[in-house]
């Protein structure tokens, strides 16, 4: 019965349009929620939420617990599909999986506002005083996190529900920041004949900079970078060349436009699938990569870049650090240090490259953007630094991990896997903006987030639920 309310809660969240940056009507939404229990509630002008609730009779001297999710959801529509985005997320119910119908599900983290509204309106249940978070644009740069001002609060516990593995407690994260690499192009007029050849590189498999680029698989930016290389001994001219993707998303796709003279149209061709076997040998078995290459009629005259640009533009790619640069020593397996661009892209007459940078440590992390730094300088460039985010230290000692490792092996007989992940979390705020703050991040088994497959495991919302009330009472 409980755990359908809950469903029932994140069916109402999911009826209210939330991409990021149109968190307006589902802040308005906790905040009417809230109001309508009599409960203490603050909405800032980032239409993040706060909320507090007192204990129940016998529980004052409890220590305050603080409950936290984001309110916006990565809206993406399955190839082919056609969706109104005003009417909502149709959620599905198969009896084990939540799903959508050809969007994405937006349990990330949609799921963390229903536990909240169940805690919220909850009369029956011991519980401690509980105060609630909910932050904006979240997923384009933790940025409510970073605006969310939480003085007012008063609790150092703080339970994130913003993980998508039940029995992983998180117990830490990367900071990072985000670089925006400018290259000026120059274009001239070729005027001899040439062949247009078009090169496309796929079969790559892709993925979250965070928490999969320590699988070593191939980056299309970089892997442009070795192509333009290849090319140069046969004086190939670039006309265009773009990867567009997302700045956090491993690069798994590239385009380049080049033009060569006729004589040498055959060795280009060898020299491209000779490139093409070296890289497939070099990736495996981690990854694939494939080479499409097309040829048009000769031409007369057409526009390239200038040779200075080539040259800048080859160097970048080839010099541009990319993939894990530290594992930690303190976490095995945990990737301490990394770079990811993910995006190349023409706009307004320049080459722009959007790159993530993540790290652990403060320290590793600067001393990587004055590497970046030093290349985009070297080679006359420009670079512009944006979105910077705390990383969340582990904690070898917290009661909150203990109560809830001792809760959970009560509950489900068996141990929790306690883990940091190389990815943002808004946990890193919470614990710079509460001195000596004890932080647990958790959640129910999610699949394919930010994707249309997106679901959620219901046996899994209720164990999650379970775990909640224990550790809470």
């Amino acid at each position: 019965m409980e755990t359908e309310k809950i469903i029932s809660y994140f069916k109402e969240i999911s009826s209210i349009p939330r991409q990021s940056g149109d968190e307006k009507a589902v802040s308005d939404y906790l905040t009417a929620f809230a109001k309508e229990l009599g409960l203490w509630v603050k909405q800032d002008k980032d239409y993040n939420v706060l909320v507090k609730k007192p204990a129940t009779k016998g529980m004052e001297k409890r220590d305050t617990i603080i409950l936290q999710g984001h309110m916006d959801m990565v809206y993406v529509v399955a190839q082919g599909m056609e969706h109104c985005y005003q009417n909502g997320i149709e959620v599905i119910d198969d009896g084990v999986f939540l799903h959508a119908n050809g969007t994405t599900l937006g349990a990330d983290n949609g799921i963390a506002l229903a536990y909240a509204m169940m805690l919220m309106a909850e009369k029956d249940i011991p519980l401690p005083p509980l105060e609630f978070i909910f932050t904006s644009k979240e997923e384009i740069g933790l940025l409510g996190g970073a605006s969310a001002d939480i003085s007012e609060l008063e609790g150092k516990m703080i339970i994130n529900l913003d993980s998508e593995e039940e029995g992983m407690f998180c117990s830490g994260c990367a900071g990072g920041i985000g670089a925006c690499i400018k290259l000026p192009i120059e274009k001239e007029k070729a005027e001899i004949p040439l062949v247009p050849l078009h090169i496309s590189i796929g079969g790559l498999k892709g993925g979250h900079s965070g928490m999969e680029i320590q699988l070593e698989r191939g980056n299309a930016i970089q892997l442009i970078g070795r192509v333009l290389q290849r090319l140069e001994k046969y004086d190939a001219r670039i006309g265009e060349t773009e990867s567009i993707g997302k700045f956090n998303a491993i690069a798994n796709t590239g385009e380049i436009l080049c033009y060569v003279k006729e004589e040498a149209l055959s060795k280009v061709k060898e020299e491209i699938a000779e490139l093409e076997r070296e890289l497939k040998n070099e990736l495996s078995p981690a990854d694939d990569v494939q080479f499409i290459v097309r040829e048009e009629e000769i031409v007369s005259d057409c526009e390239v870049f200038t040779k200075k640009t080539a040259e800048t533009l080859k160097n970048f790619l080839v010099l541009m650090l990319q993939g894990v640069m530290n594992m930690s020593a303190a976490v095995e397996g945990l990737v301490q240090t990394s770079i990811n661009t993910g995006c190349m892209e023409e706009k307004e007459g320049c080459l722009l490259f959007h790159s993530a940078l993540r790290s652990s440590v403060e320290t590793q992390k600067q001393f990587l953007i004055s590497r970046i730094q030093t290349i985009v300088d070297v080679l006359g460039m420009e670079c512009k630094w944006s979105g910077e985010y705390p990383g969340w230290q582990y904690r070898e000692n917290s009661k909150l991990r203990e109560i809830a490792t001792e809760k959970y092996r009560e509950l489900f007989g068996k141990e929790p896997k306690i883990e940091a992940v190389h990815a943002g979390l808004e946990c890193g705020y919470w614990a710079e903006k509460i001195k000596d703050a004890d932080i647990l991040s958790i959640g129910p088994d999610m699949i394919d987030v930010h994707t249309p497959n997106e679901k959620v495991s219901k046996q899994s919302i209720e164990n999650v639920w379970e775990l909640l009330k224990a550790i809470l009472s």
